[in-house]
């Protein structure tokens, strides 16, 4: 088959797999990343958290990431930790360079009627880069690694509208011209964040992004749930990409995305895992079963759903098209890379054989890829990763996810405490907000 390609993924949450449950994205993120009390990482815990991903990604017939490297504050380590792991793991790797510039308060609709003075105050402290800084920082980081092995590419990420003043992401569309590369933004994954855009610009975030010449074939909008119908038409007639992350929608309750209308207007698909603590894995054949899955009961109409022919389909190709590769990877064709996986046919999953798409997402699992072949080298063989000592680094990743669980989640824990409060009374006010996607779907 094809590799698969991960539209999307965060391996800076690789310590934290099954640590969380019950919680919204909003009160997620104080734990995973809590303004107050997250460390200061090393170099070899940024190499080993995208690394523990690396491997999990190649043993699940992954050839490709899309890698949301999200680290505040942004540091240039972080992201050549990352590209330094993907070029040691031998995988196809796109890995972002994440920008937000507004204070911490201003990326929330009703908290500032909520949160206390003093906190205001601490958080609105906070050190984050000017925008001349994010522009440095990634013409650094393309002069250093885009390109590099033939395999690693660099991609803006304004990490949510919400995050993010005009004149970061007018810059930032300025940088995705002038570098042509991708826009890889997280965009209407909640209710809250639709309400926000309501709030603060009397429009949808969508809008928002073509008011400001941002949508276009380069840009891709992550997660895309509390899409309108409009929406839907804006992007299809802008010929943008939306990334399908069924995994971490479902536990975080988000929401399910409108793929079926989404495809039927045009739109380009991508199928991700999202990160290693809302997801809790890297393995897309999961994302494909419940993608392949999740939107027949979505509709009572059978004609409908989405069946398993296209989510193989948006987990191939349509990864390829949000990453600007679509004429290099995704499909096994003469001209393209070298990015092929071998699956065992005997594997229970495929006996008896009948259509192997099908049963790779409603009858396999990952267990049956054997040997994965990336840019025309055998990085796994017979289930075996040939690129890495795998079992001496599982050990160093295992020393080090303890060292963080012990040393470094009190604080974050406690810095995280000190904000949940308010950030639920926000949650549970935006509940109450008269609030409808306007137009159907």
């Amino acid at each position: 088959m094809p590799g698969l390609i991960n539209a999307h993924m965060h391996s800076n949450e690789s310590f934290e797999c099954g640590a969380y449950d019950n919680l919204p994205l909003d009160l997620w993120l104080l734990q995973s990343y809590s303004p107050l009390g997250s460390p200061i990482r090393s170099e070899r815990e940024h190499y080993l958290r995208t690394m523990a991903c690396a491997i999990r990604s190649i043993r699940s017939g992954v050839t490709t990431v899309q890698d949301d490297l999200v680290y505040p504050p942004s540091t240039a380590d972080a992201v050549d930790m990352a590209m330094s792991a993907y070029r040691d793991a031998g995988l196809r790797a796109w890995v972002t360079v994440d920008m937000w510039n507004l204070p911490f308060m201003e990326c929330f609709p009703f908290l500032d009627g909520i949160m206390p003075d003093h906190l205001q105050e601490e958080l609105n402290r906070l050190p984050n880069l000017s925008i001349a800084e994010y522009e440095s920082l990634f013409e650094a980081h393309f002069t250093n690694w885009h390109e590099h092995d033939g395999r690693l590419r660099l991609v803006l990420a304004p990490c949510g509208p919400q995050r993010c003043s005009e004149e970061l992401l007018r810059a930032i569309g300025r940088l995705s011209e002038k570098y042509d590369v991708p826009i890889h933004s997280h965009t209407l994954e909640t209710r809250l964040q639709a309400i926000h855009a309501k709030l603060q610009h009397n429009c949808t975030w969508v809008e928002y992004f073509e008011e400001l010449g941002l949508l276009g074939p380069r840009t891709t909008l992550v997660h895309g749930i509390w899409l309108t119908q409009s929406d839907i038409e804006l992007l299809a007639d802008r010929d943008c990409s939306v990334v399908h992350n069924p995994l971490s929608n479902l536990k975080l309750g988000s929401g399910v995305a409108p793929v079926r209308q989404l495809l039927d207007a045009g739109v380009n698909v991508a199928l991700g895992t999202d990160g290693m603590a809302t997801s809790d894995t890297a393995d897309l054949v999961e994302a494909i079963r419940v993608a392949s899955l999740i939107h027949k009961v979505a509709d009572p109409d059978y004609e409908h759903w989405v069946s398993a022919e296209e989510v193989f389909d948006i987990a191939t190709r349509g990864g390829a098209r949000s990453g600007l590769m679509e004429s290099e990877v995704g499909a096994l064709e003469e001209g393209m890379r070298a990015d092929i996986i071998l699956l065992d046919a005997s594997d229970w999953g495929f006996t008896p054989s009948t259509n192997p798409v099908q049963q790779l997402a409603f009858s396999a699992s990952s267990a049956a890829v054997k040997t994965s072949i990336i840019n025309g080298r055998i990085v796994m063989l017979d289930g075996r990763v040939l690129s890495i000592d795998e079992d001496a680094v599982k050990a160093e990743i295992r020393e080090a996810a303890e060292r963080f669980w012990r040393d470094d989640v009190p604080a974050m824990r406690a810095g995280a405490a000190r904000l949940e409060p308010y950030l639920d009374a926000m949650y549970q006010r935006g509940l109450e907000e008269d609030f409808e996607l306007s137009g159907e779907r």
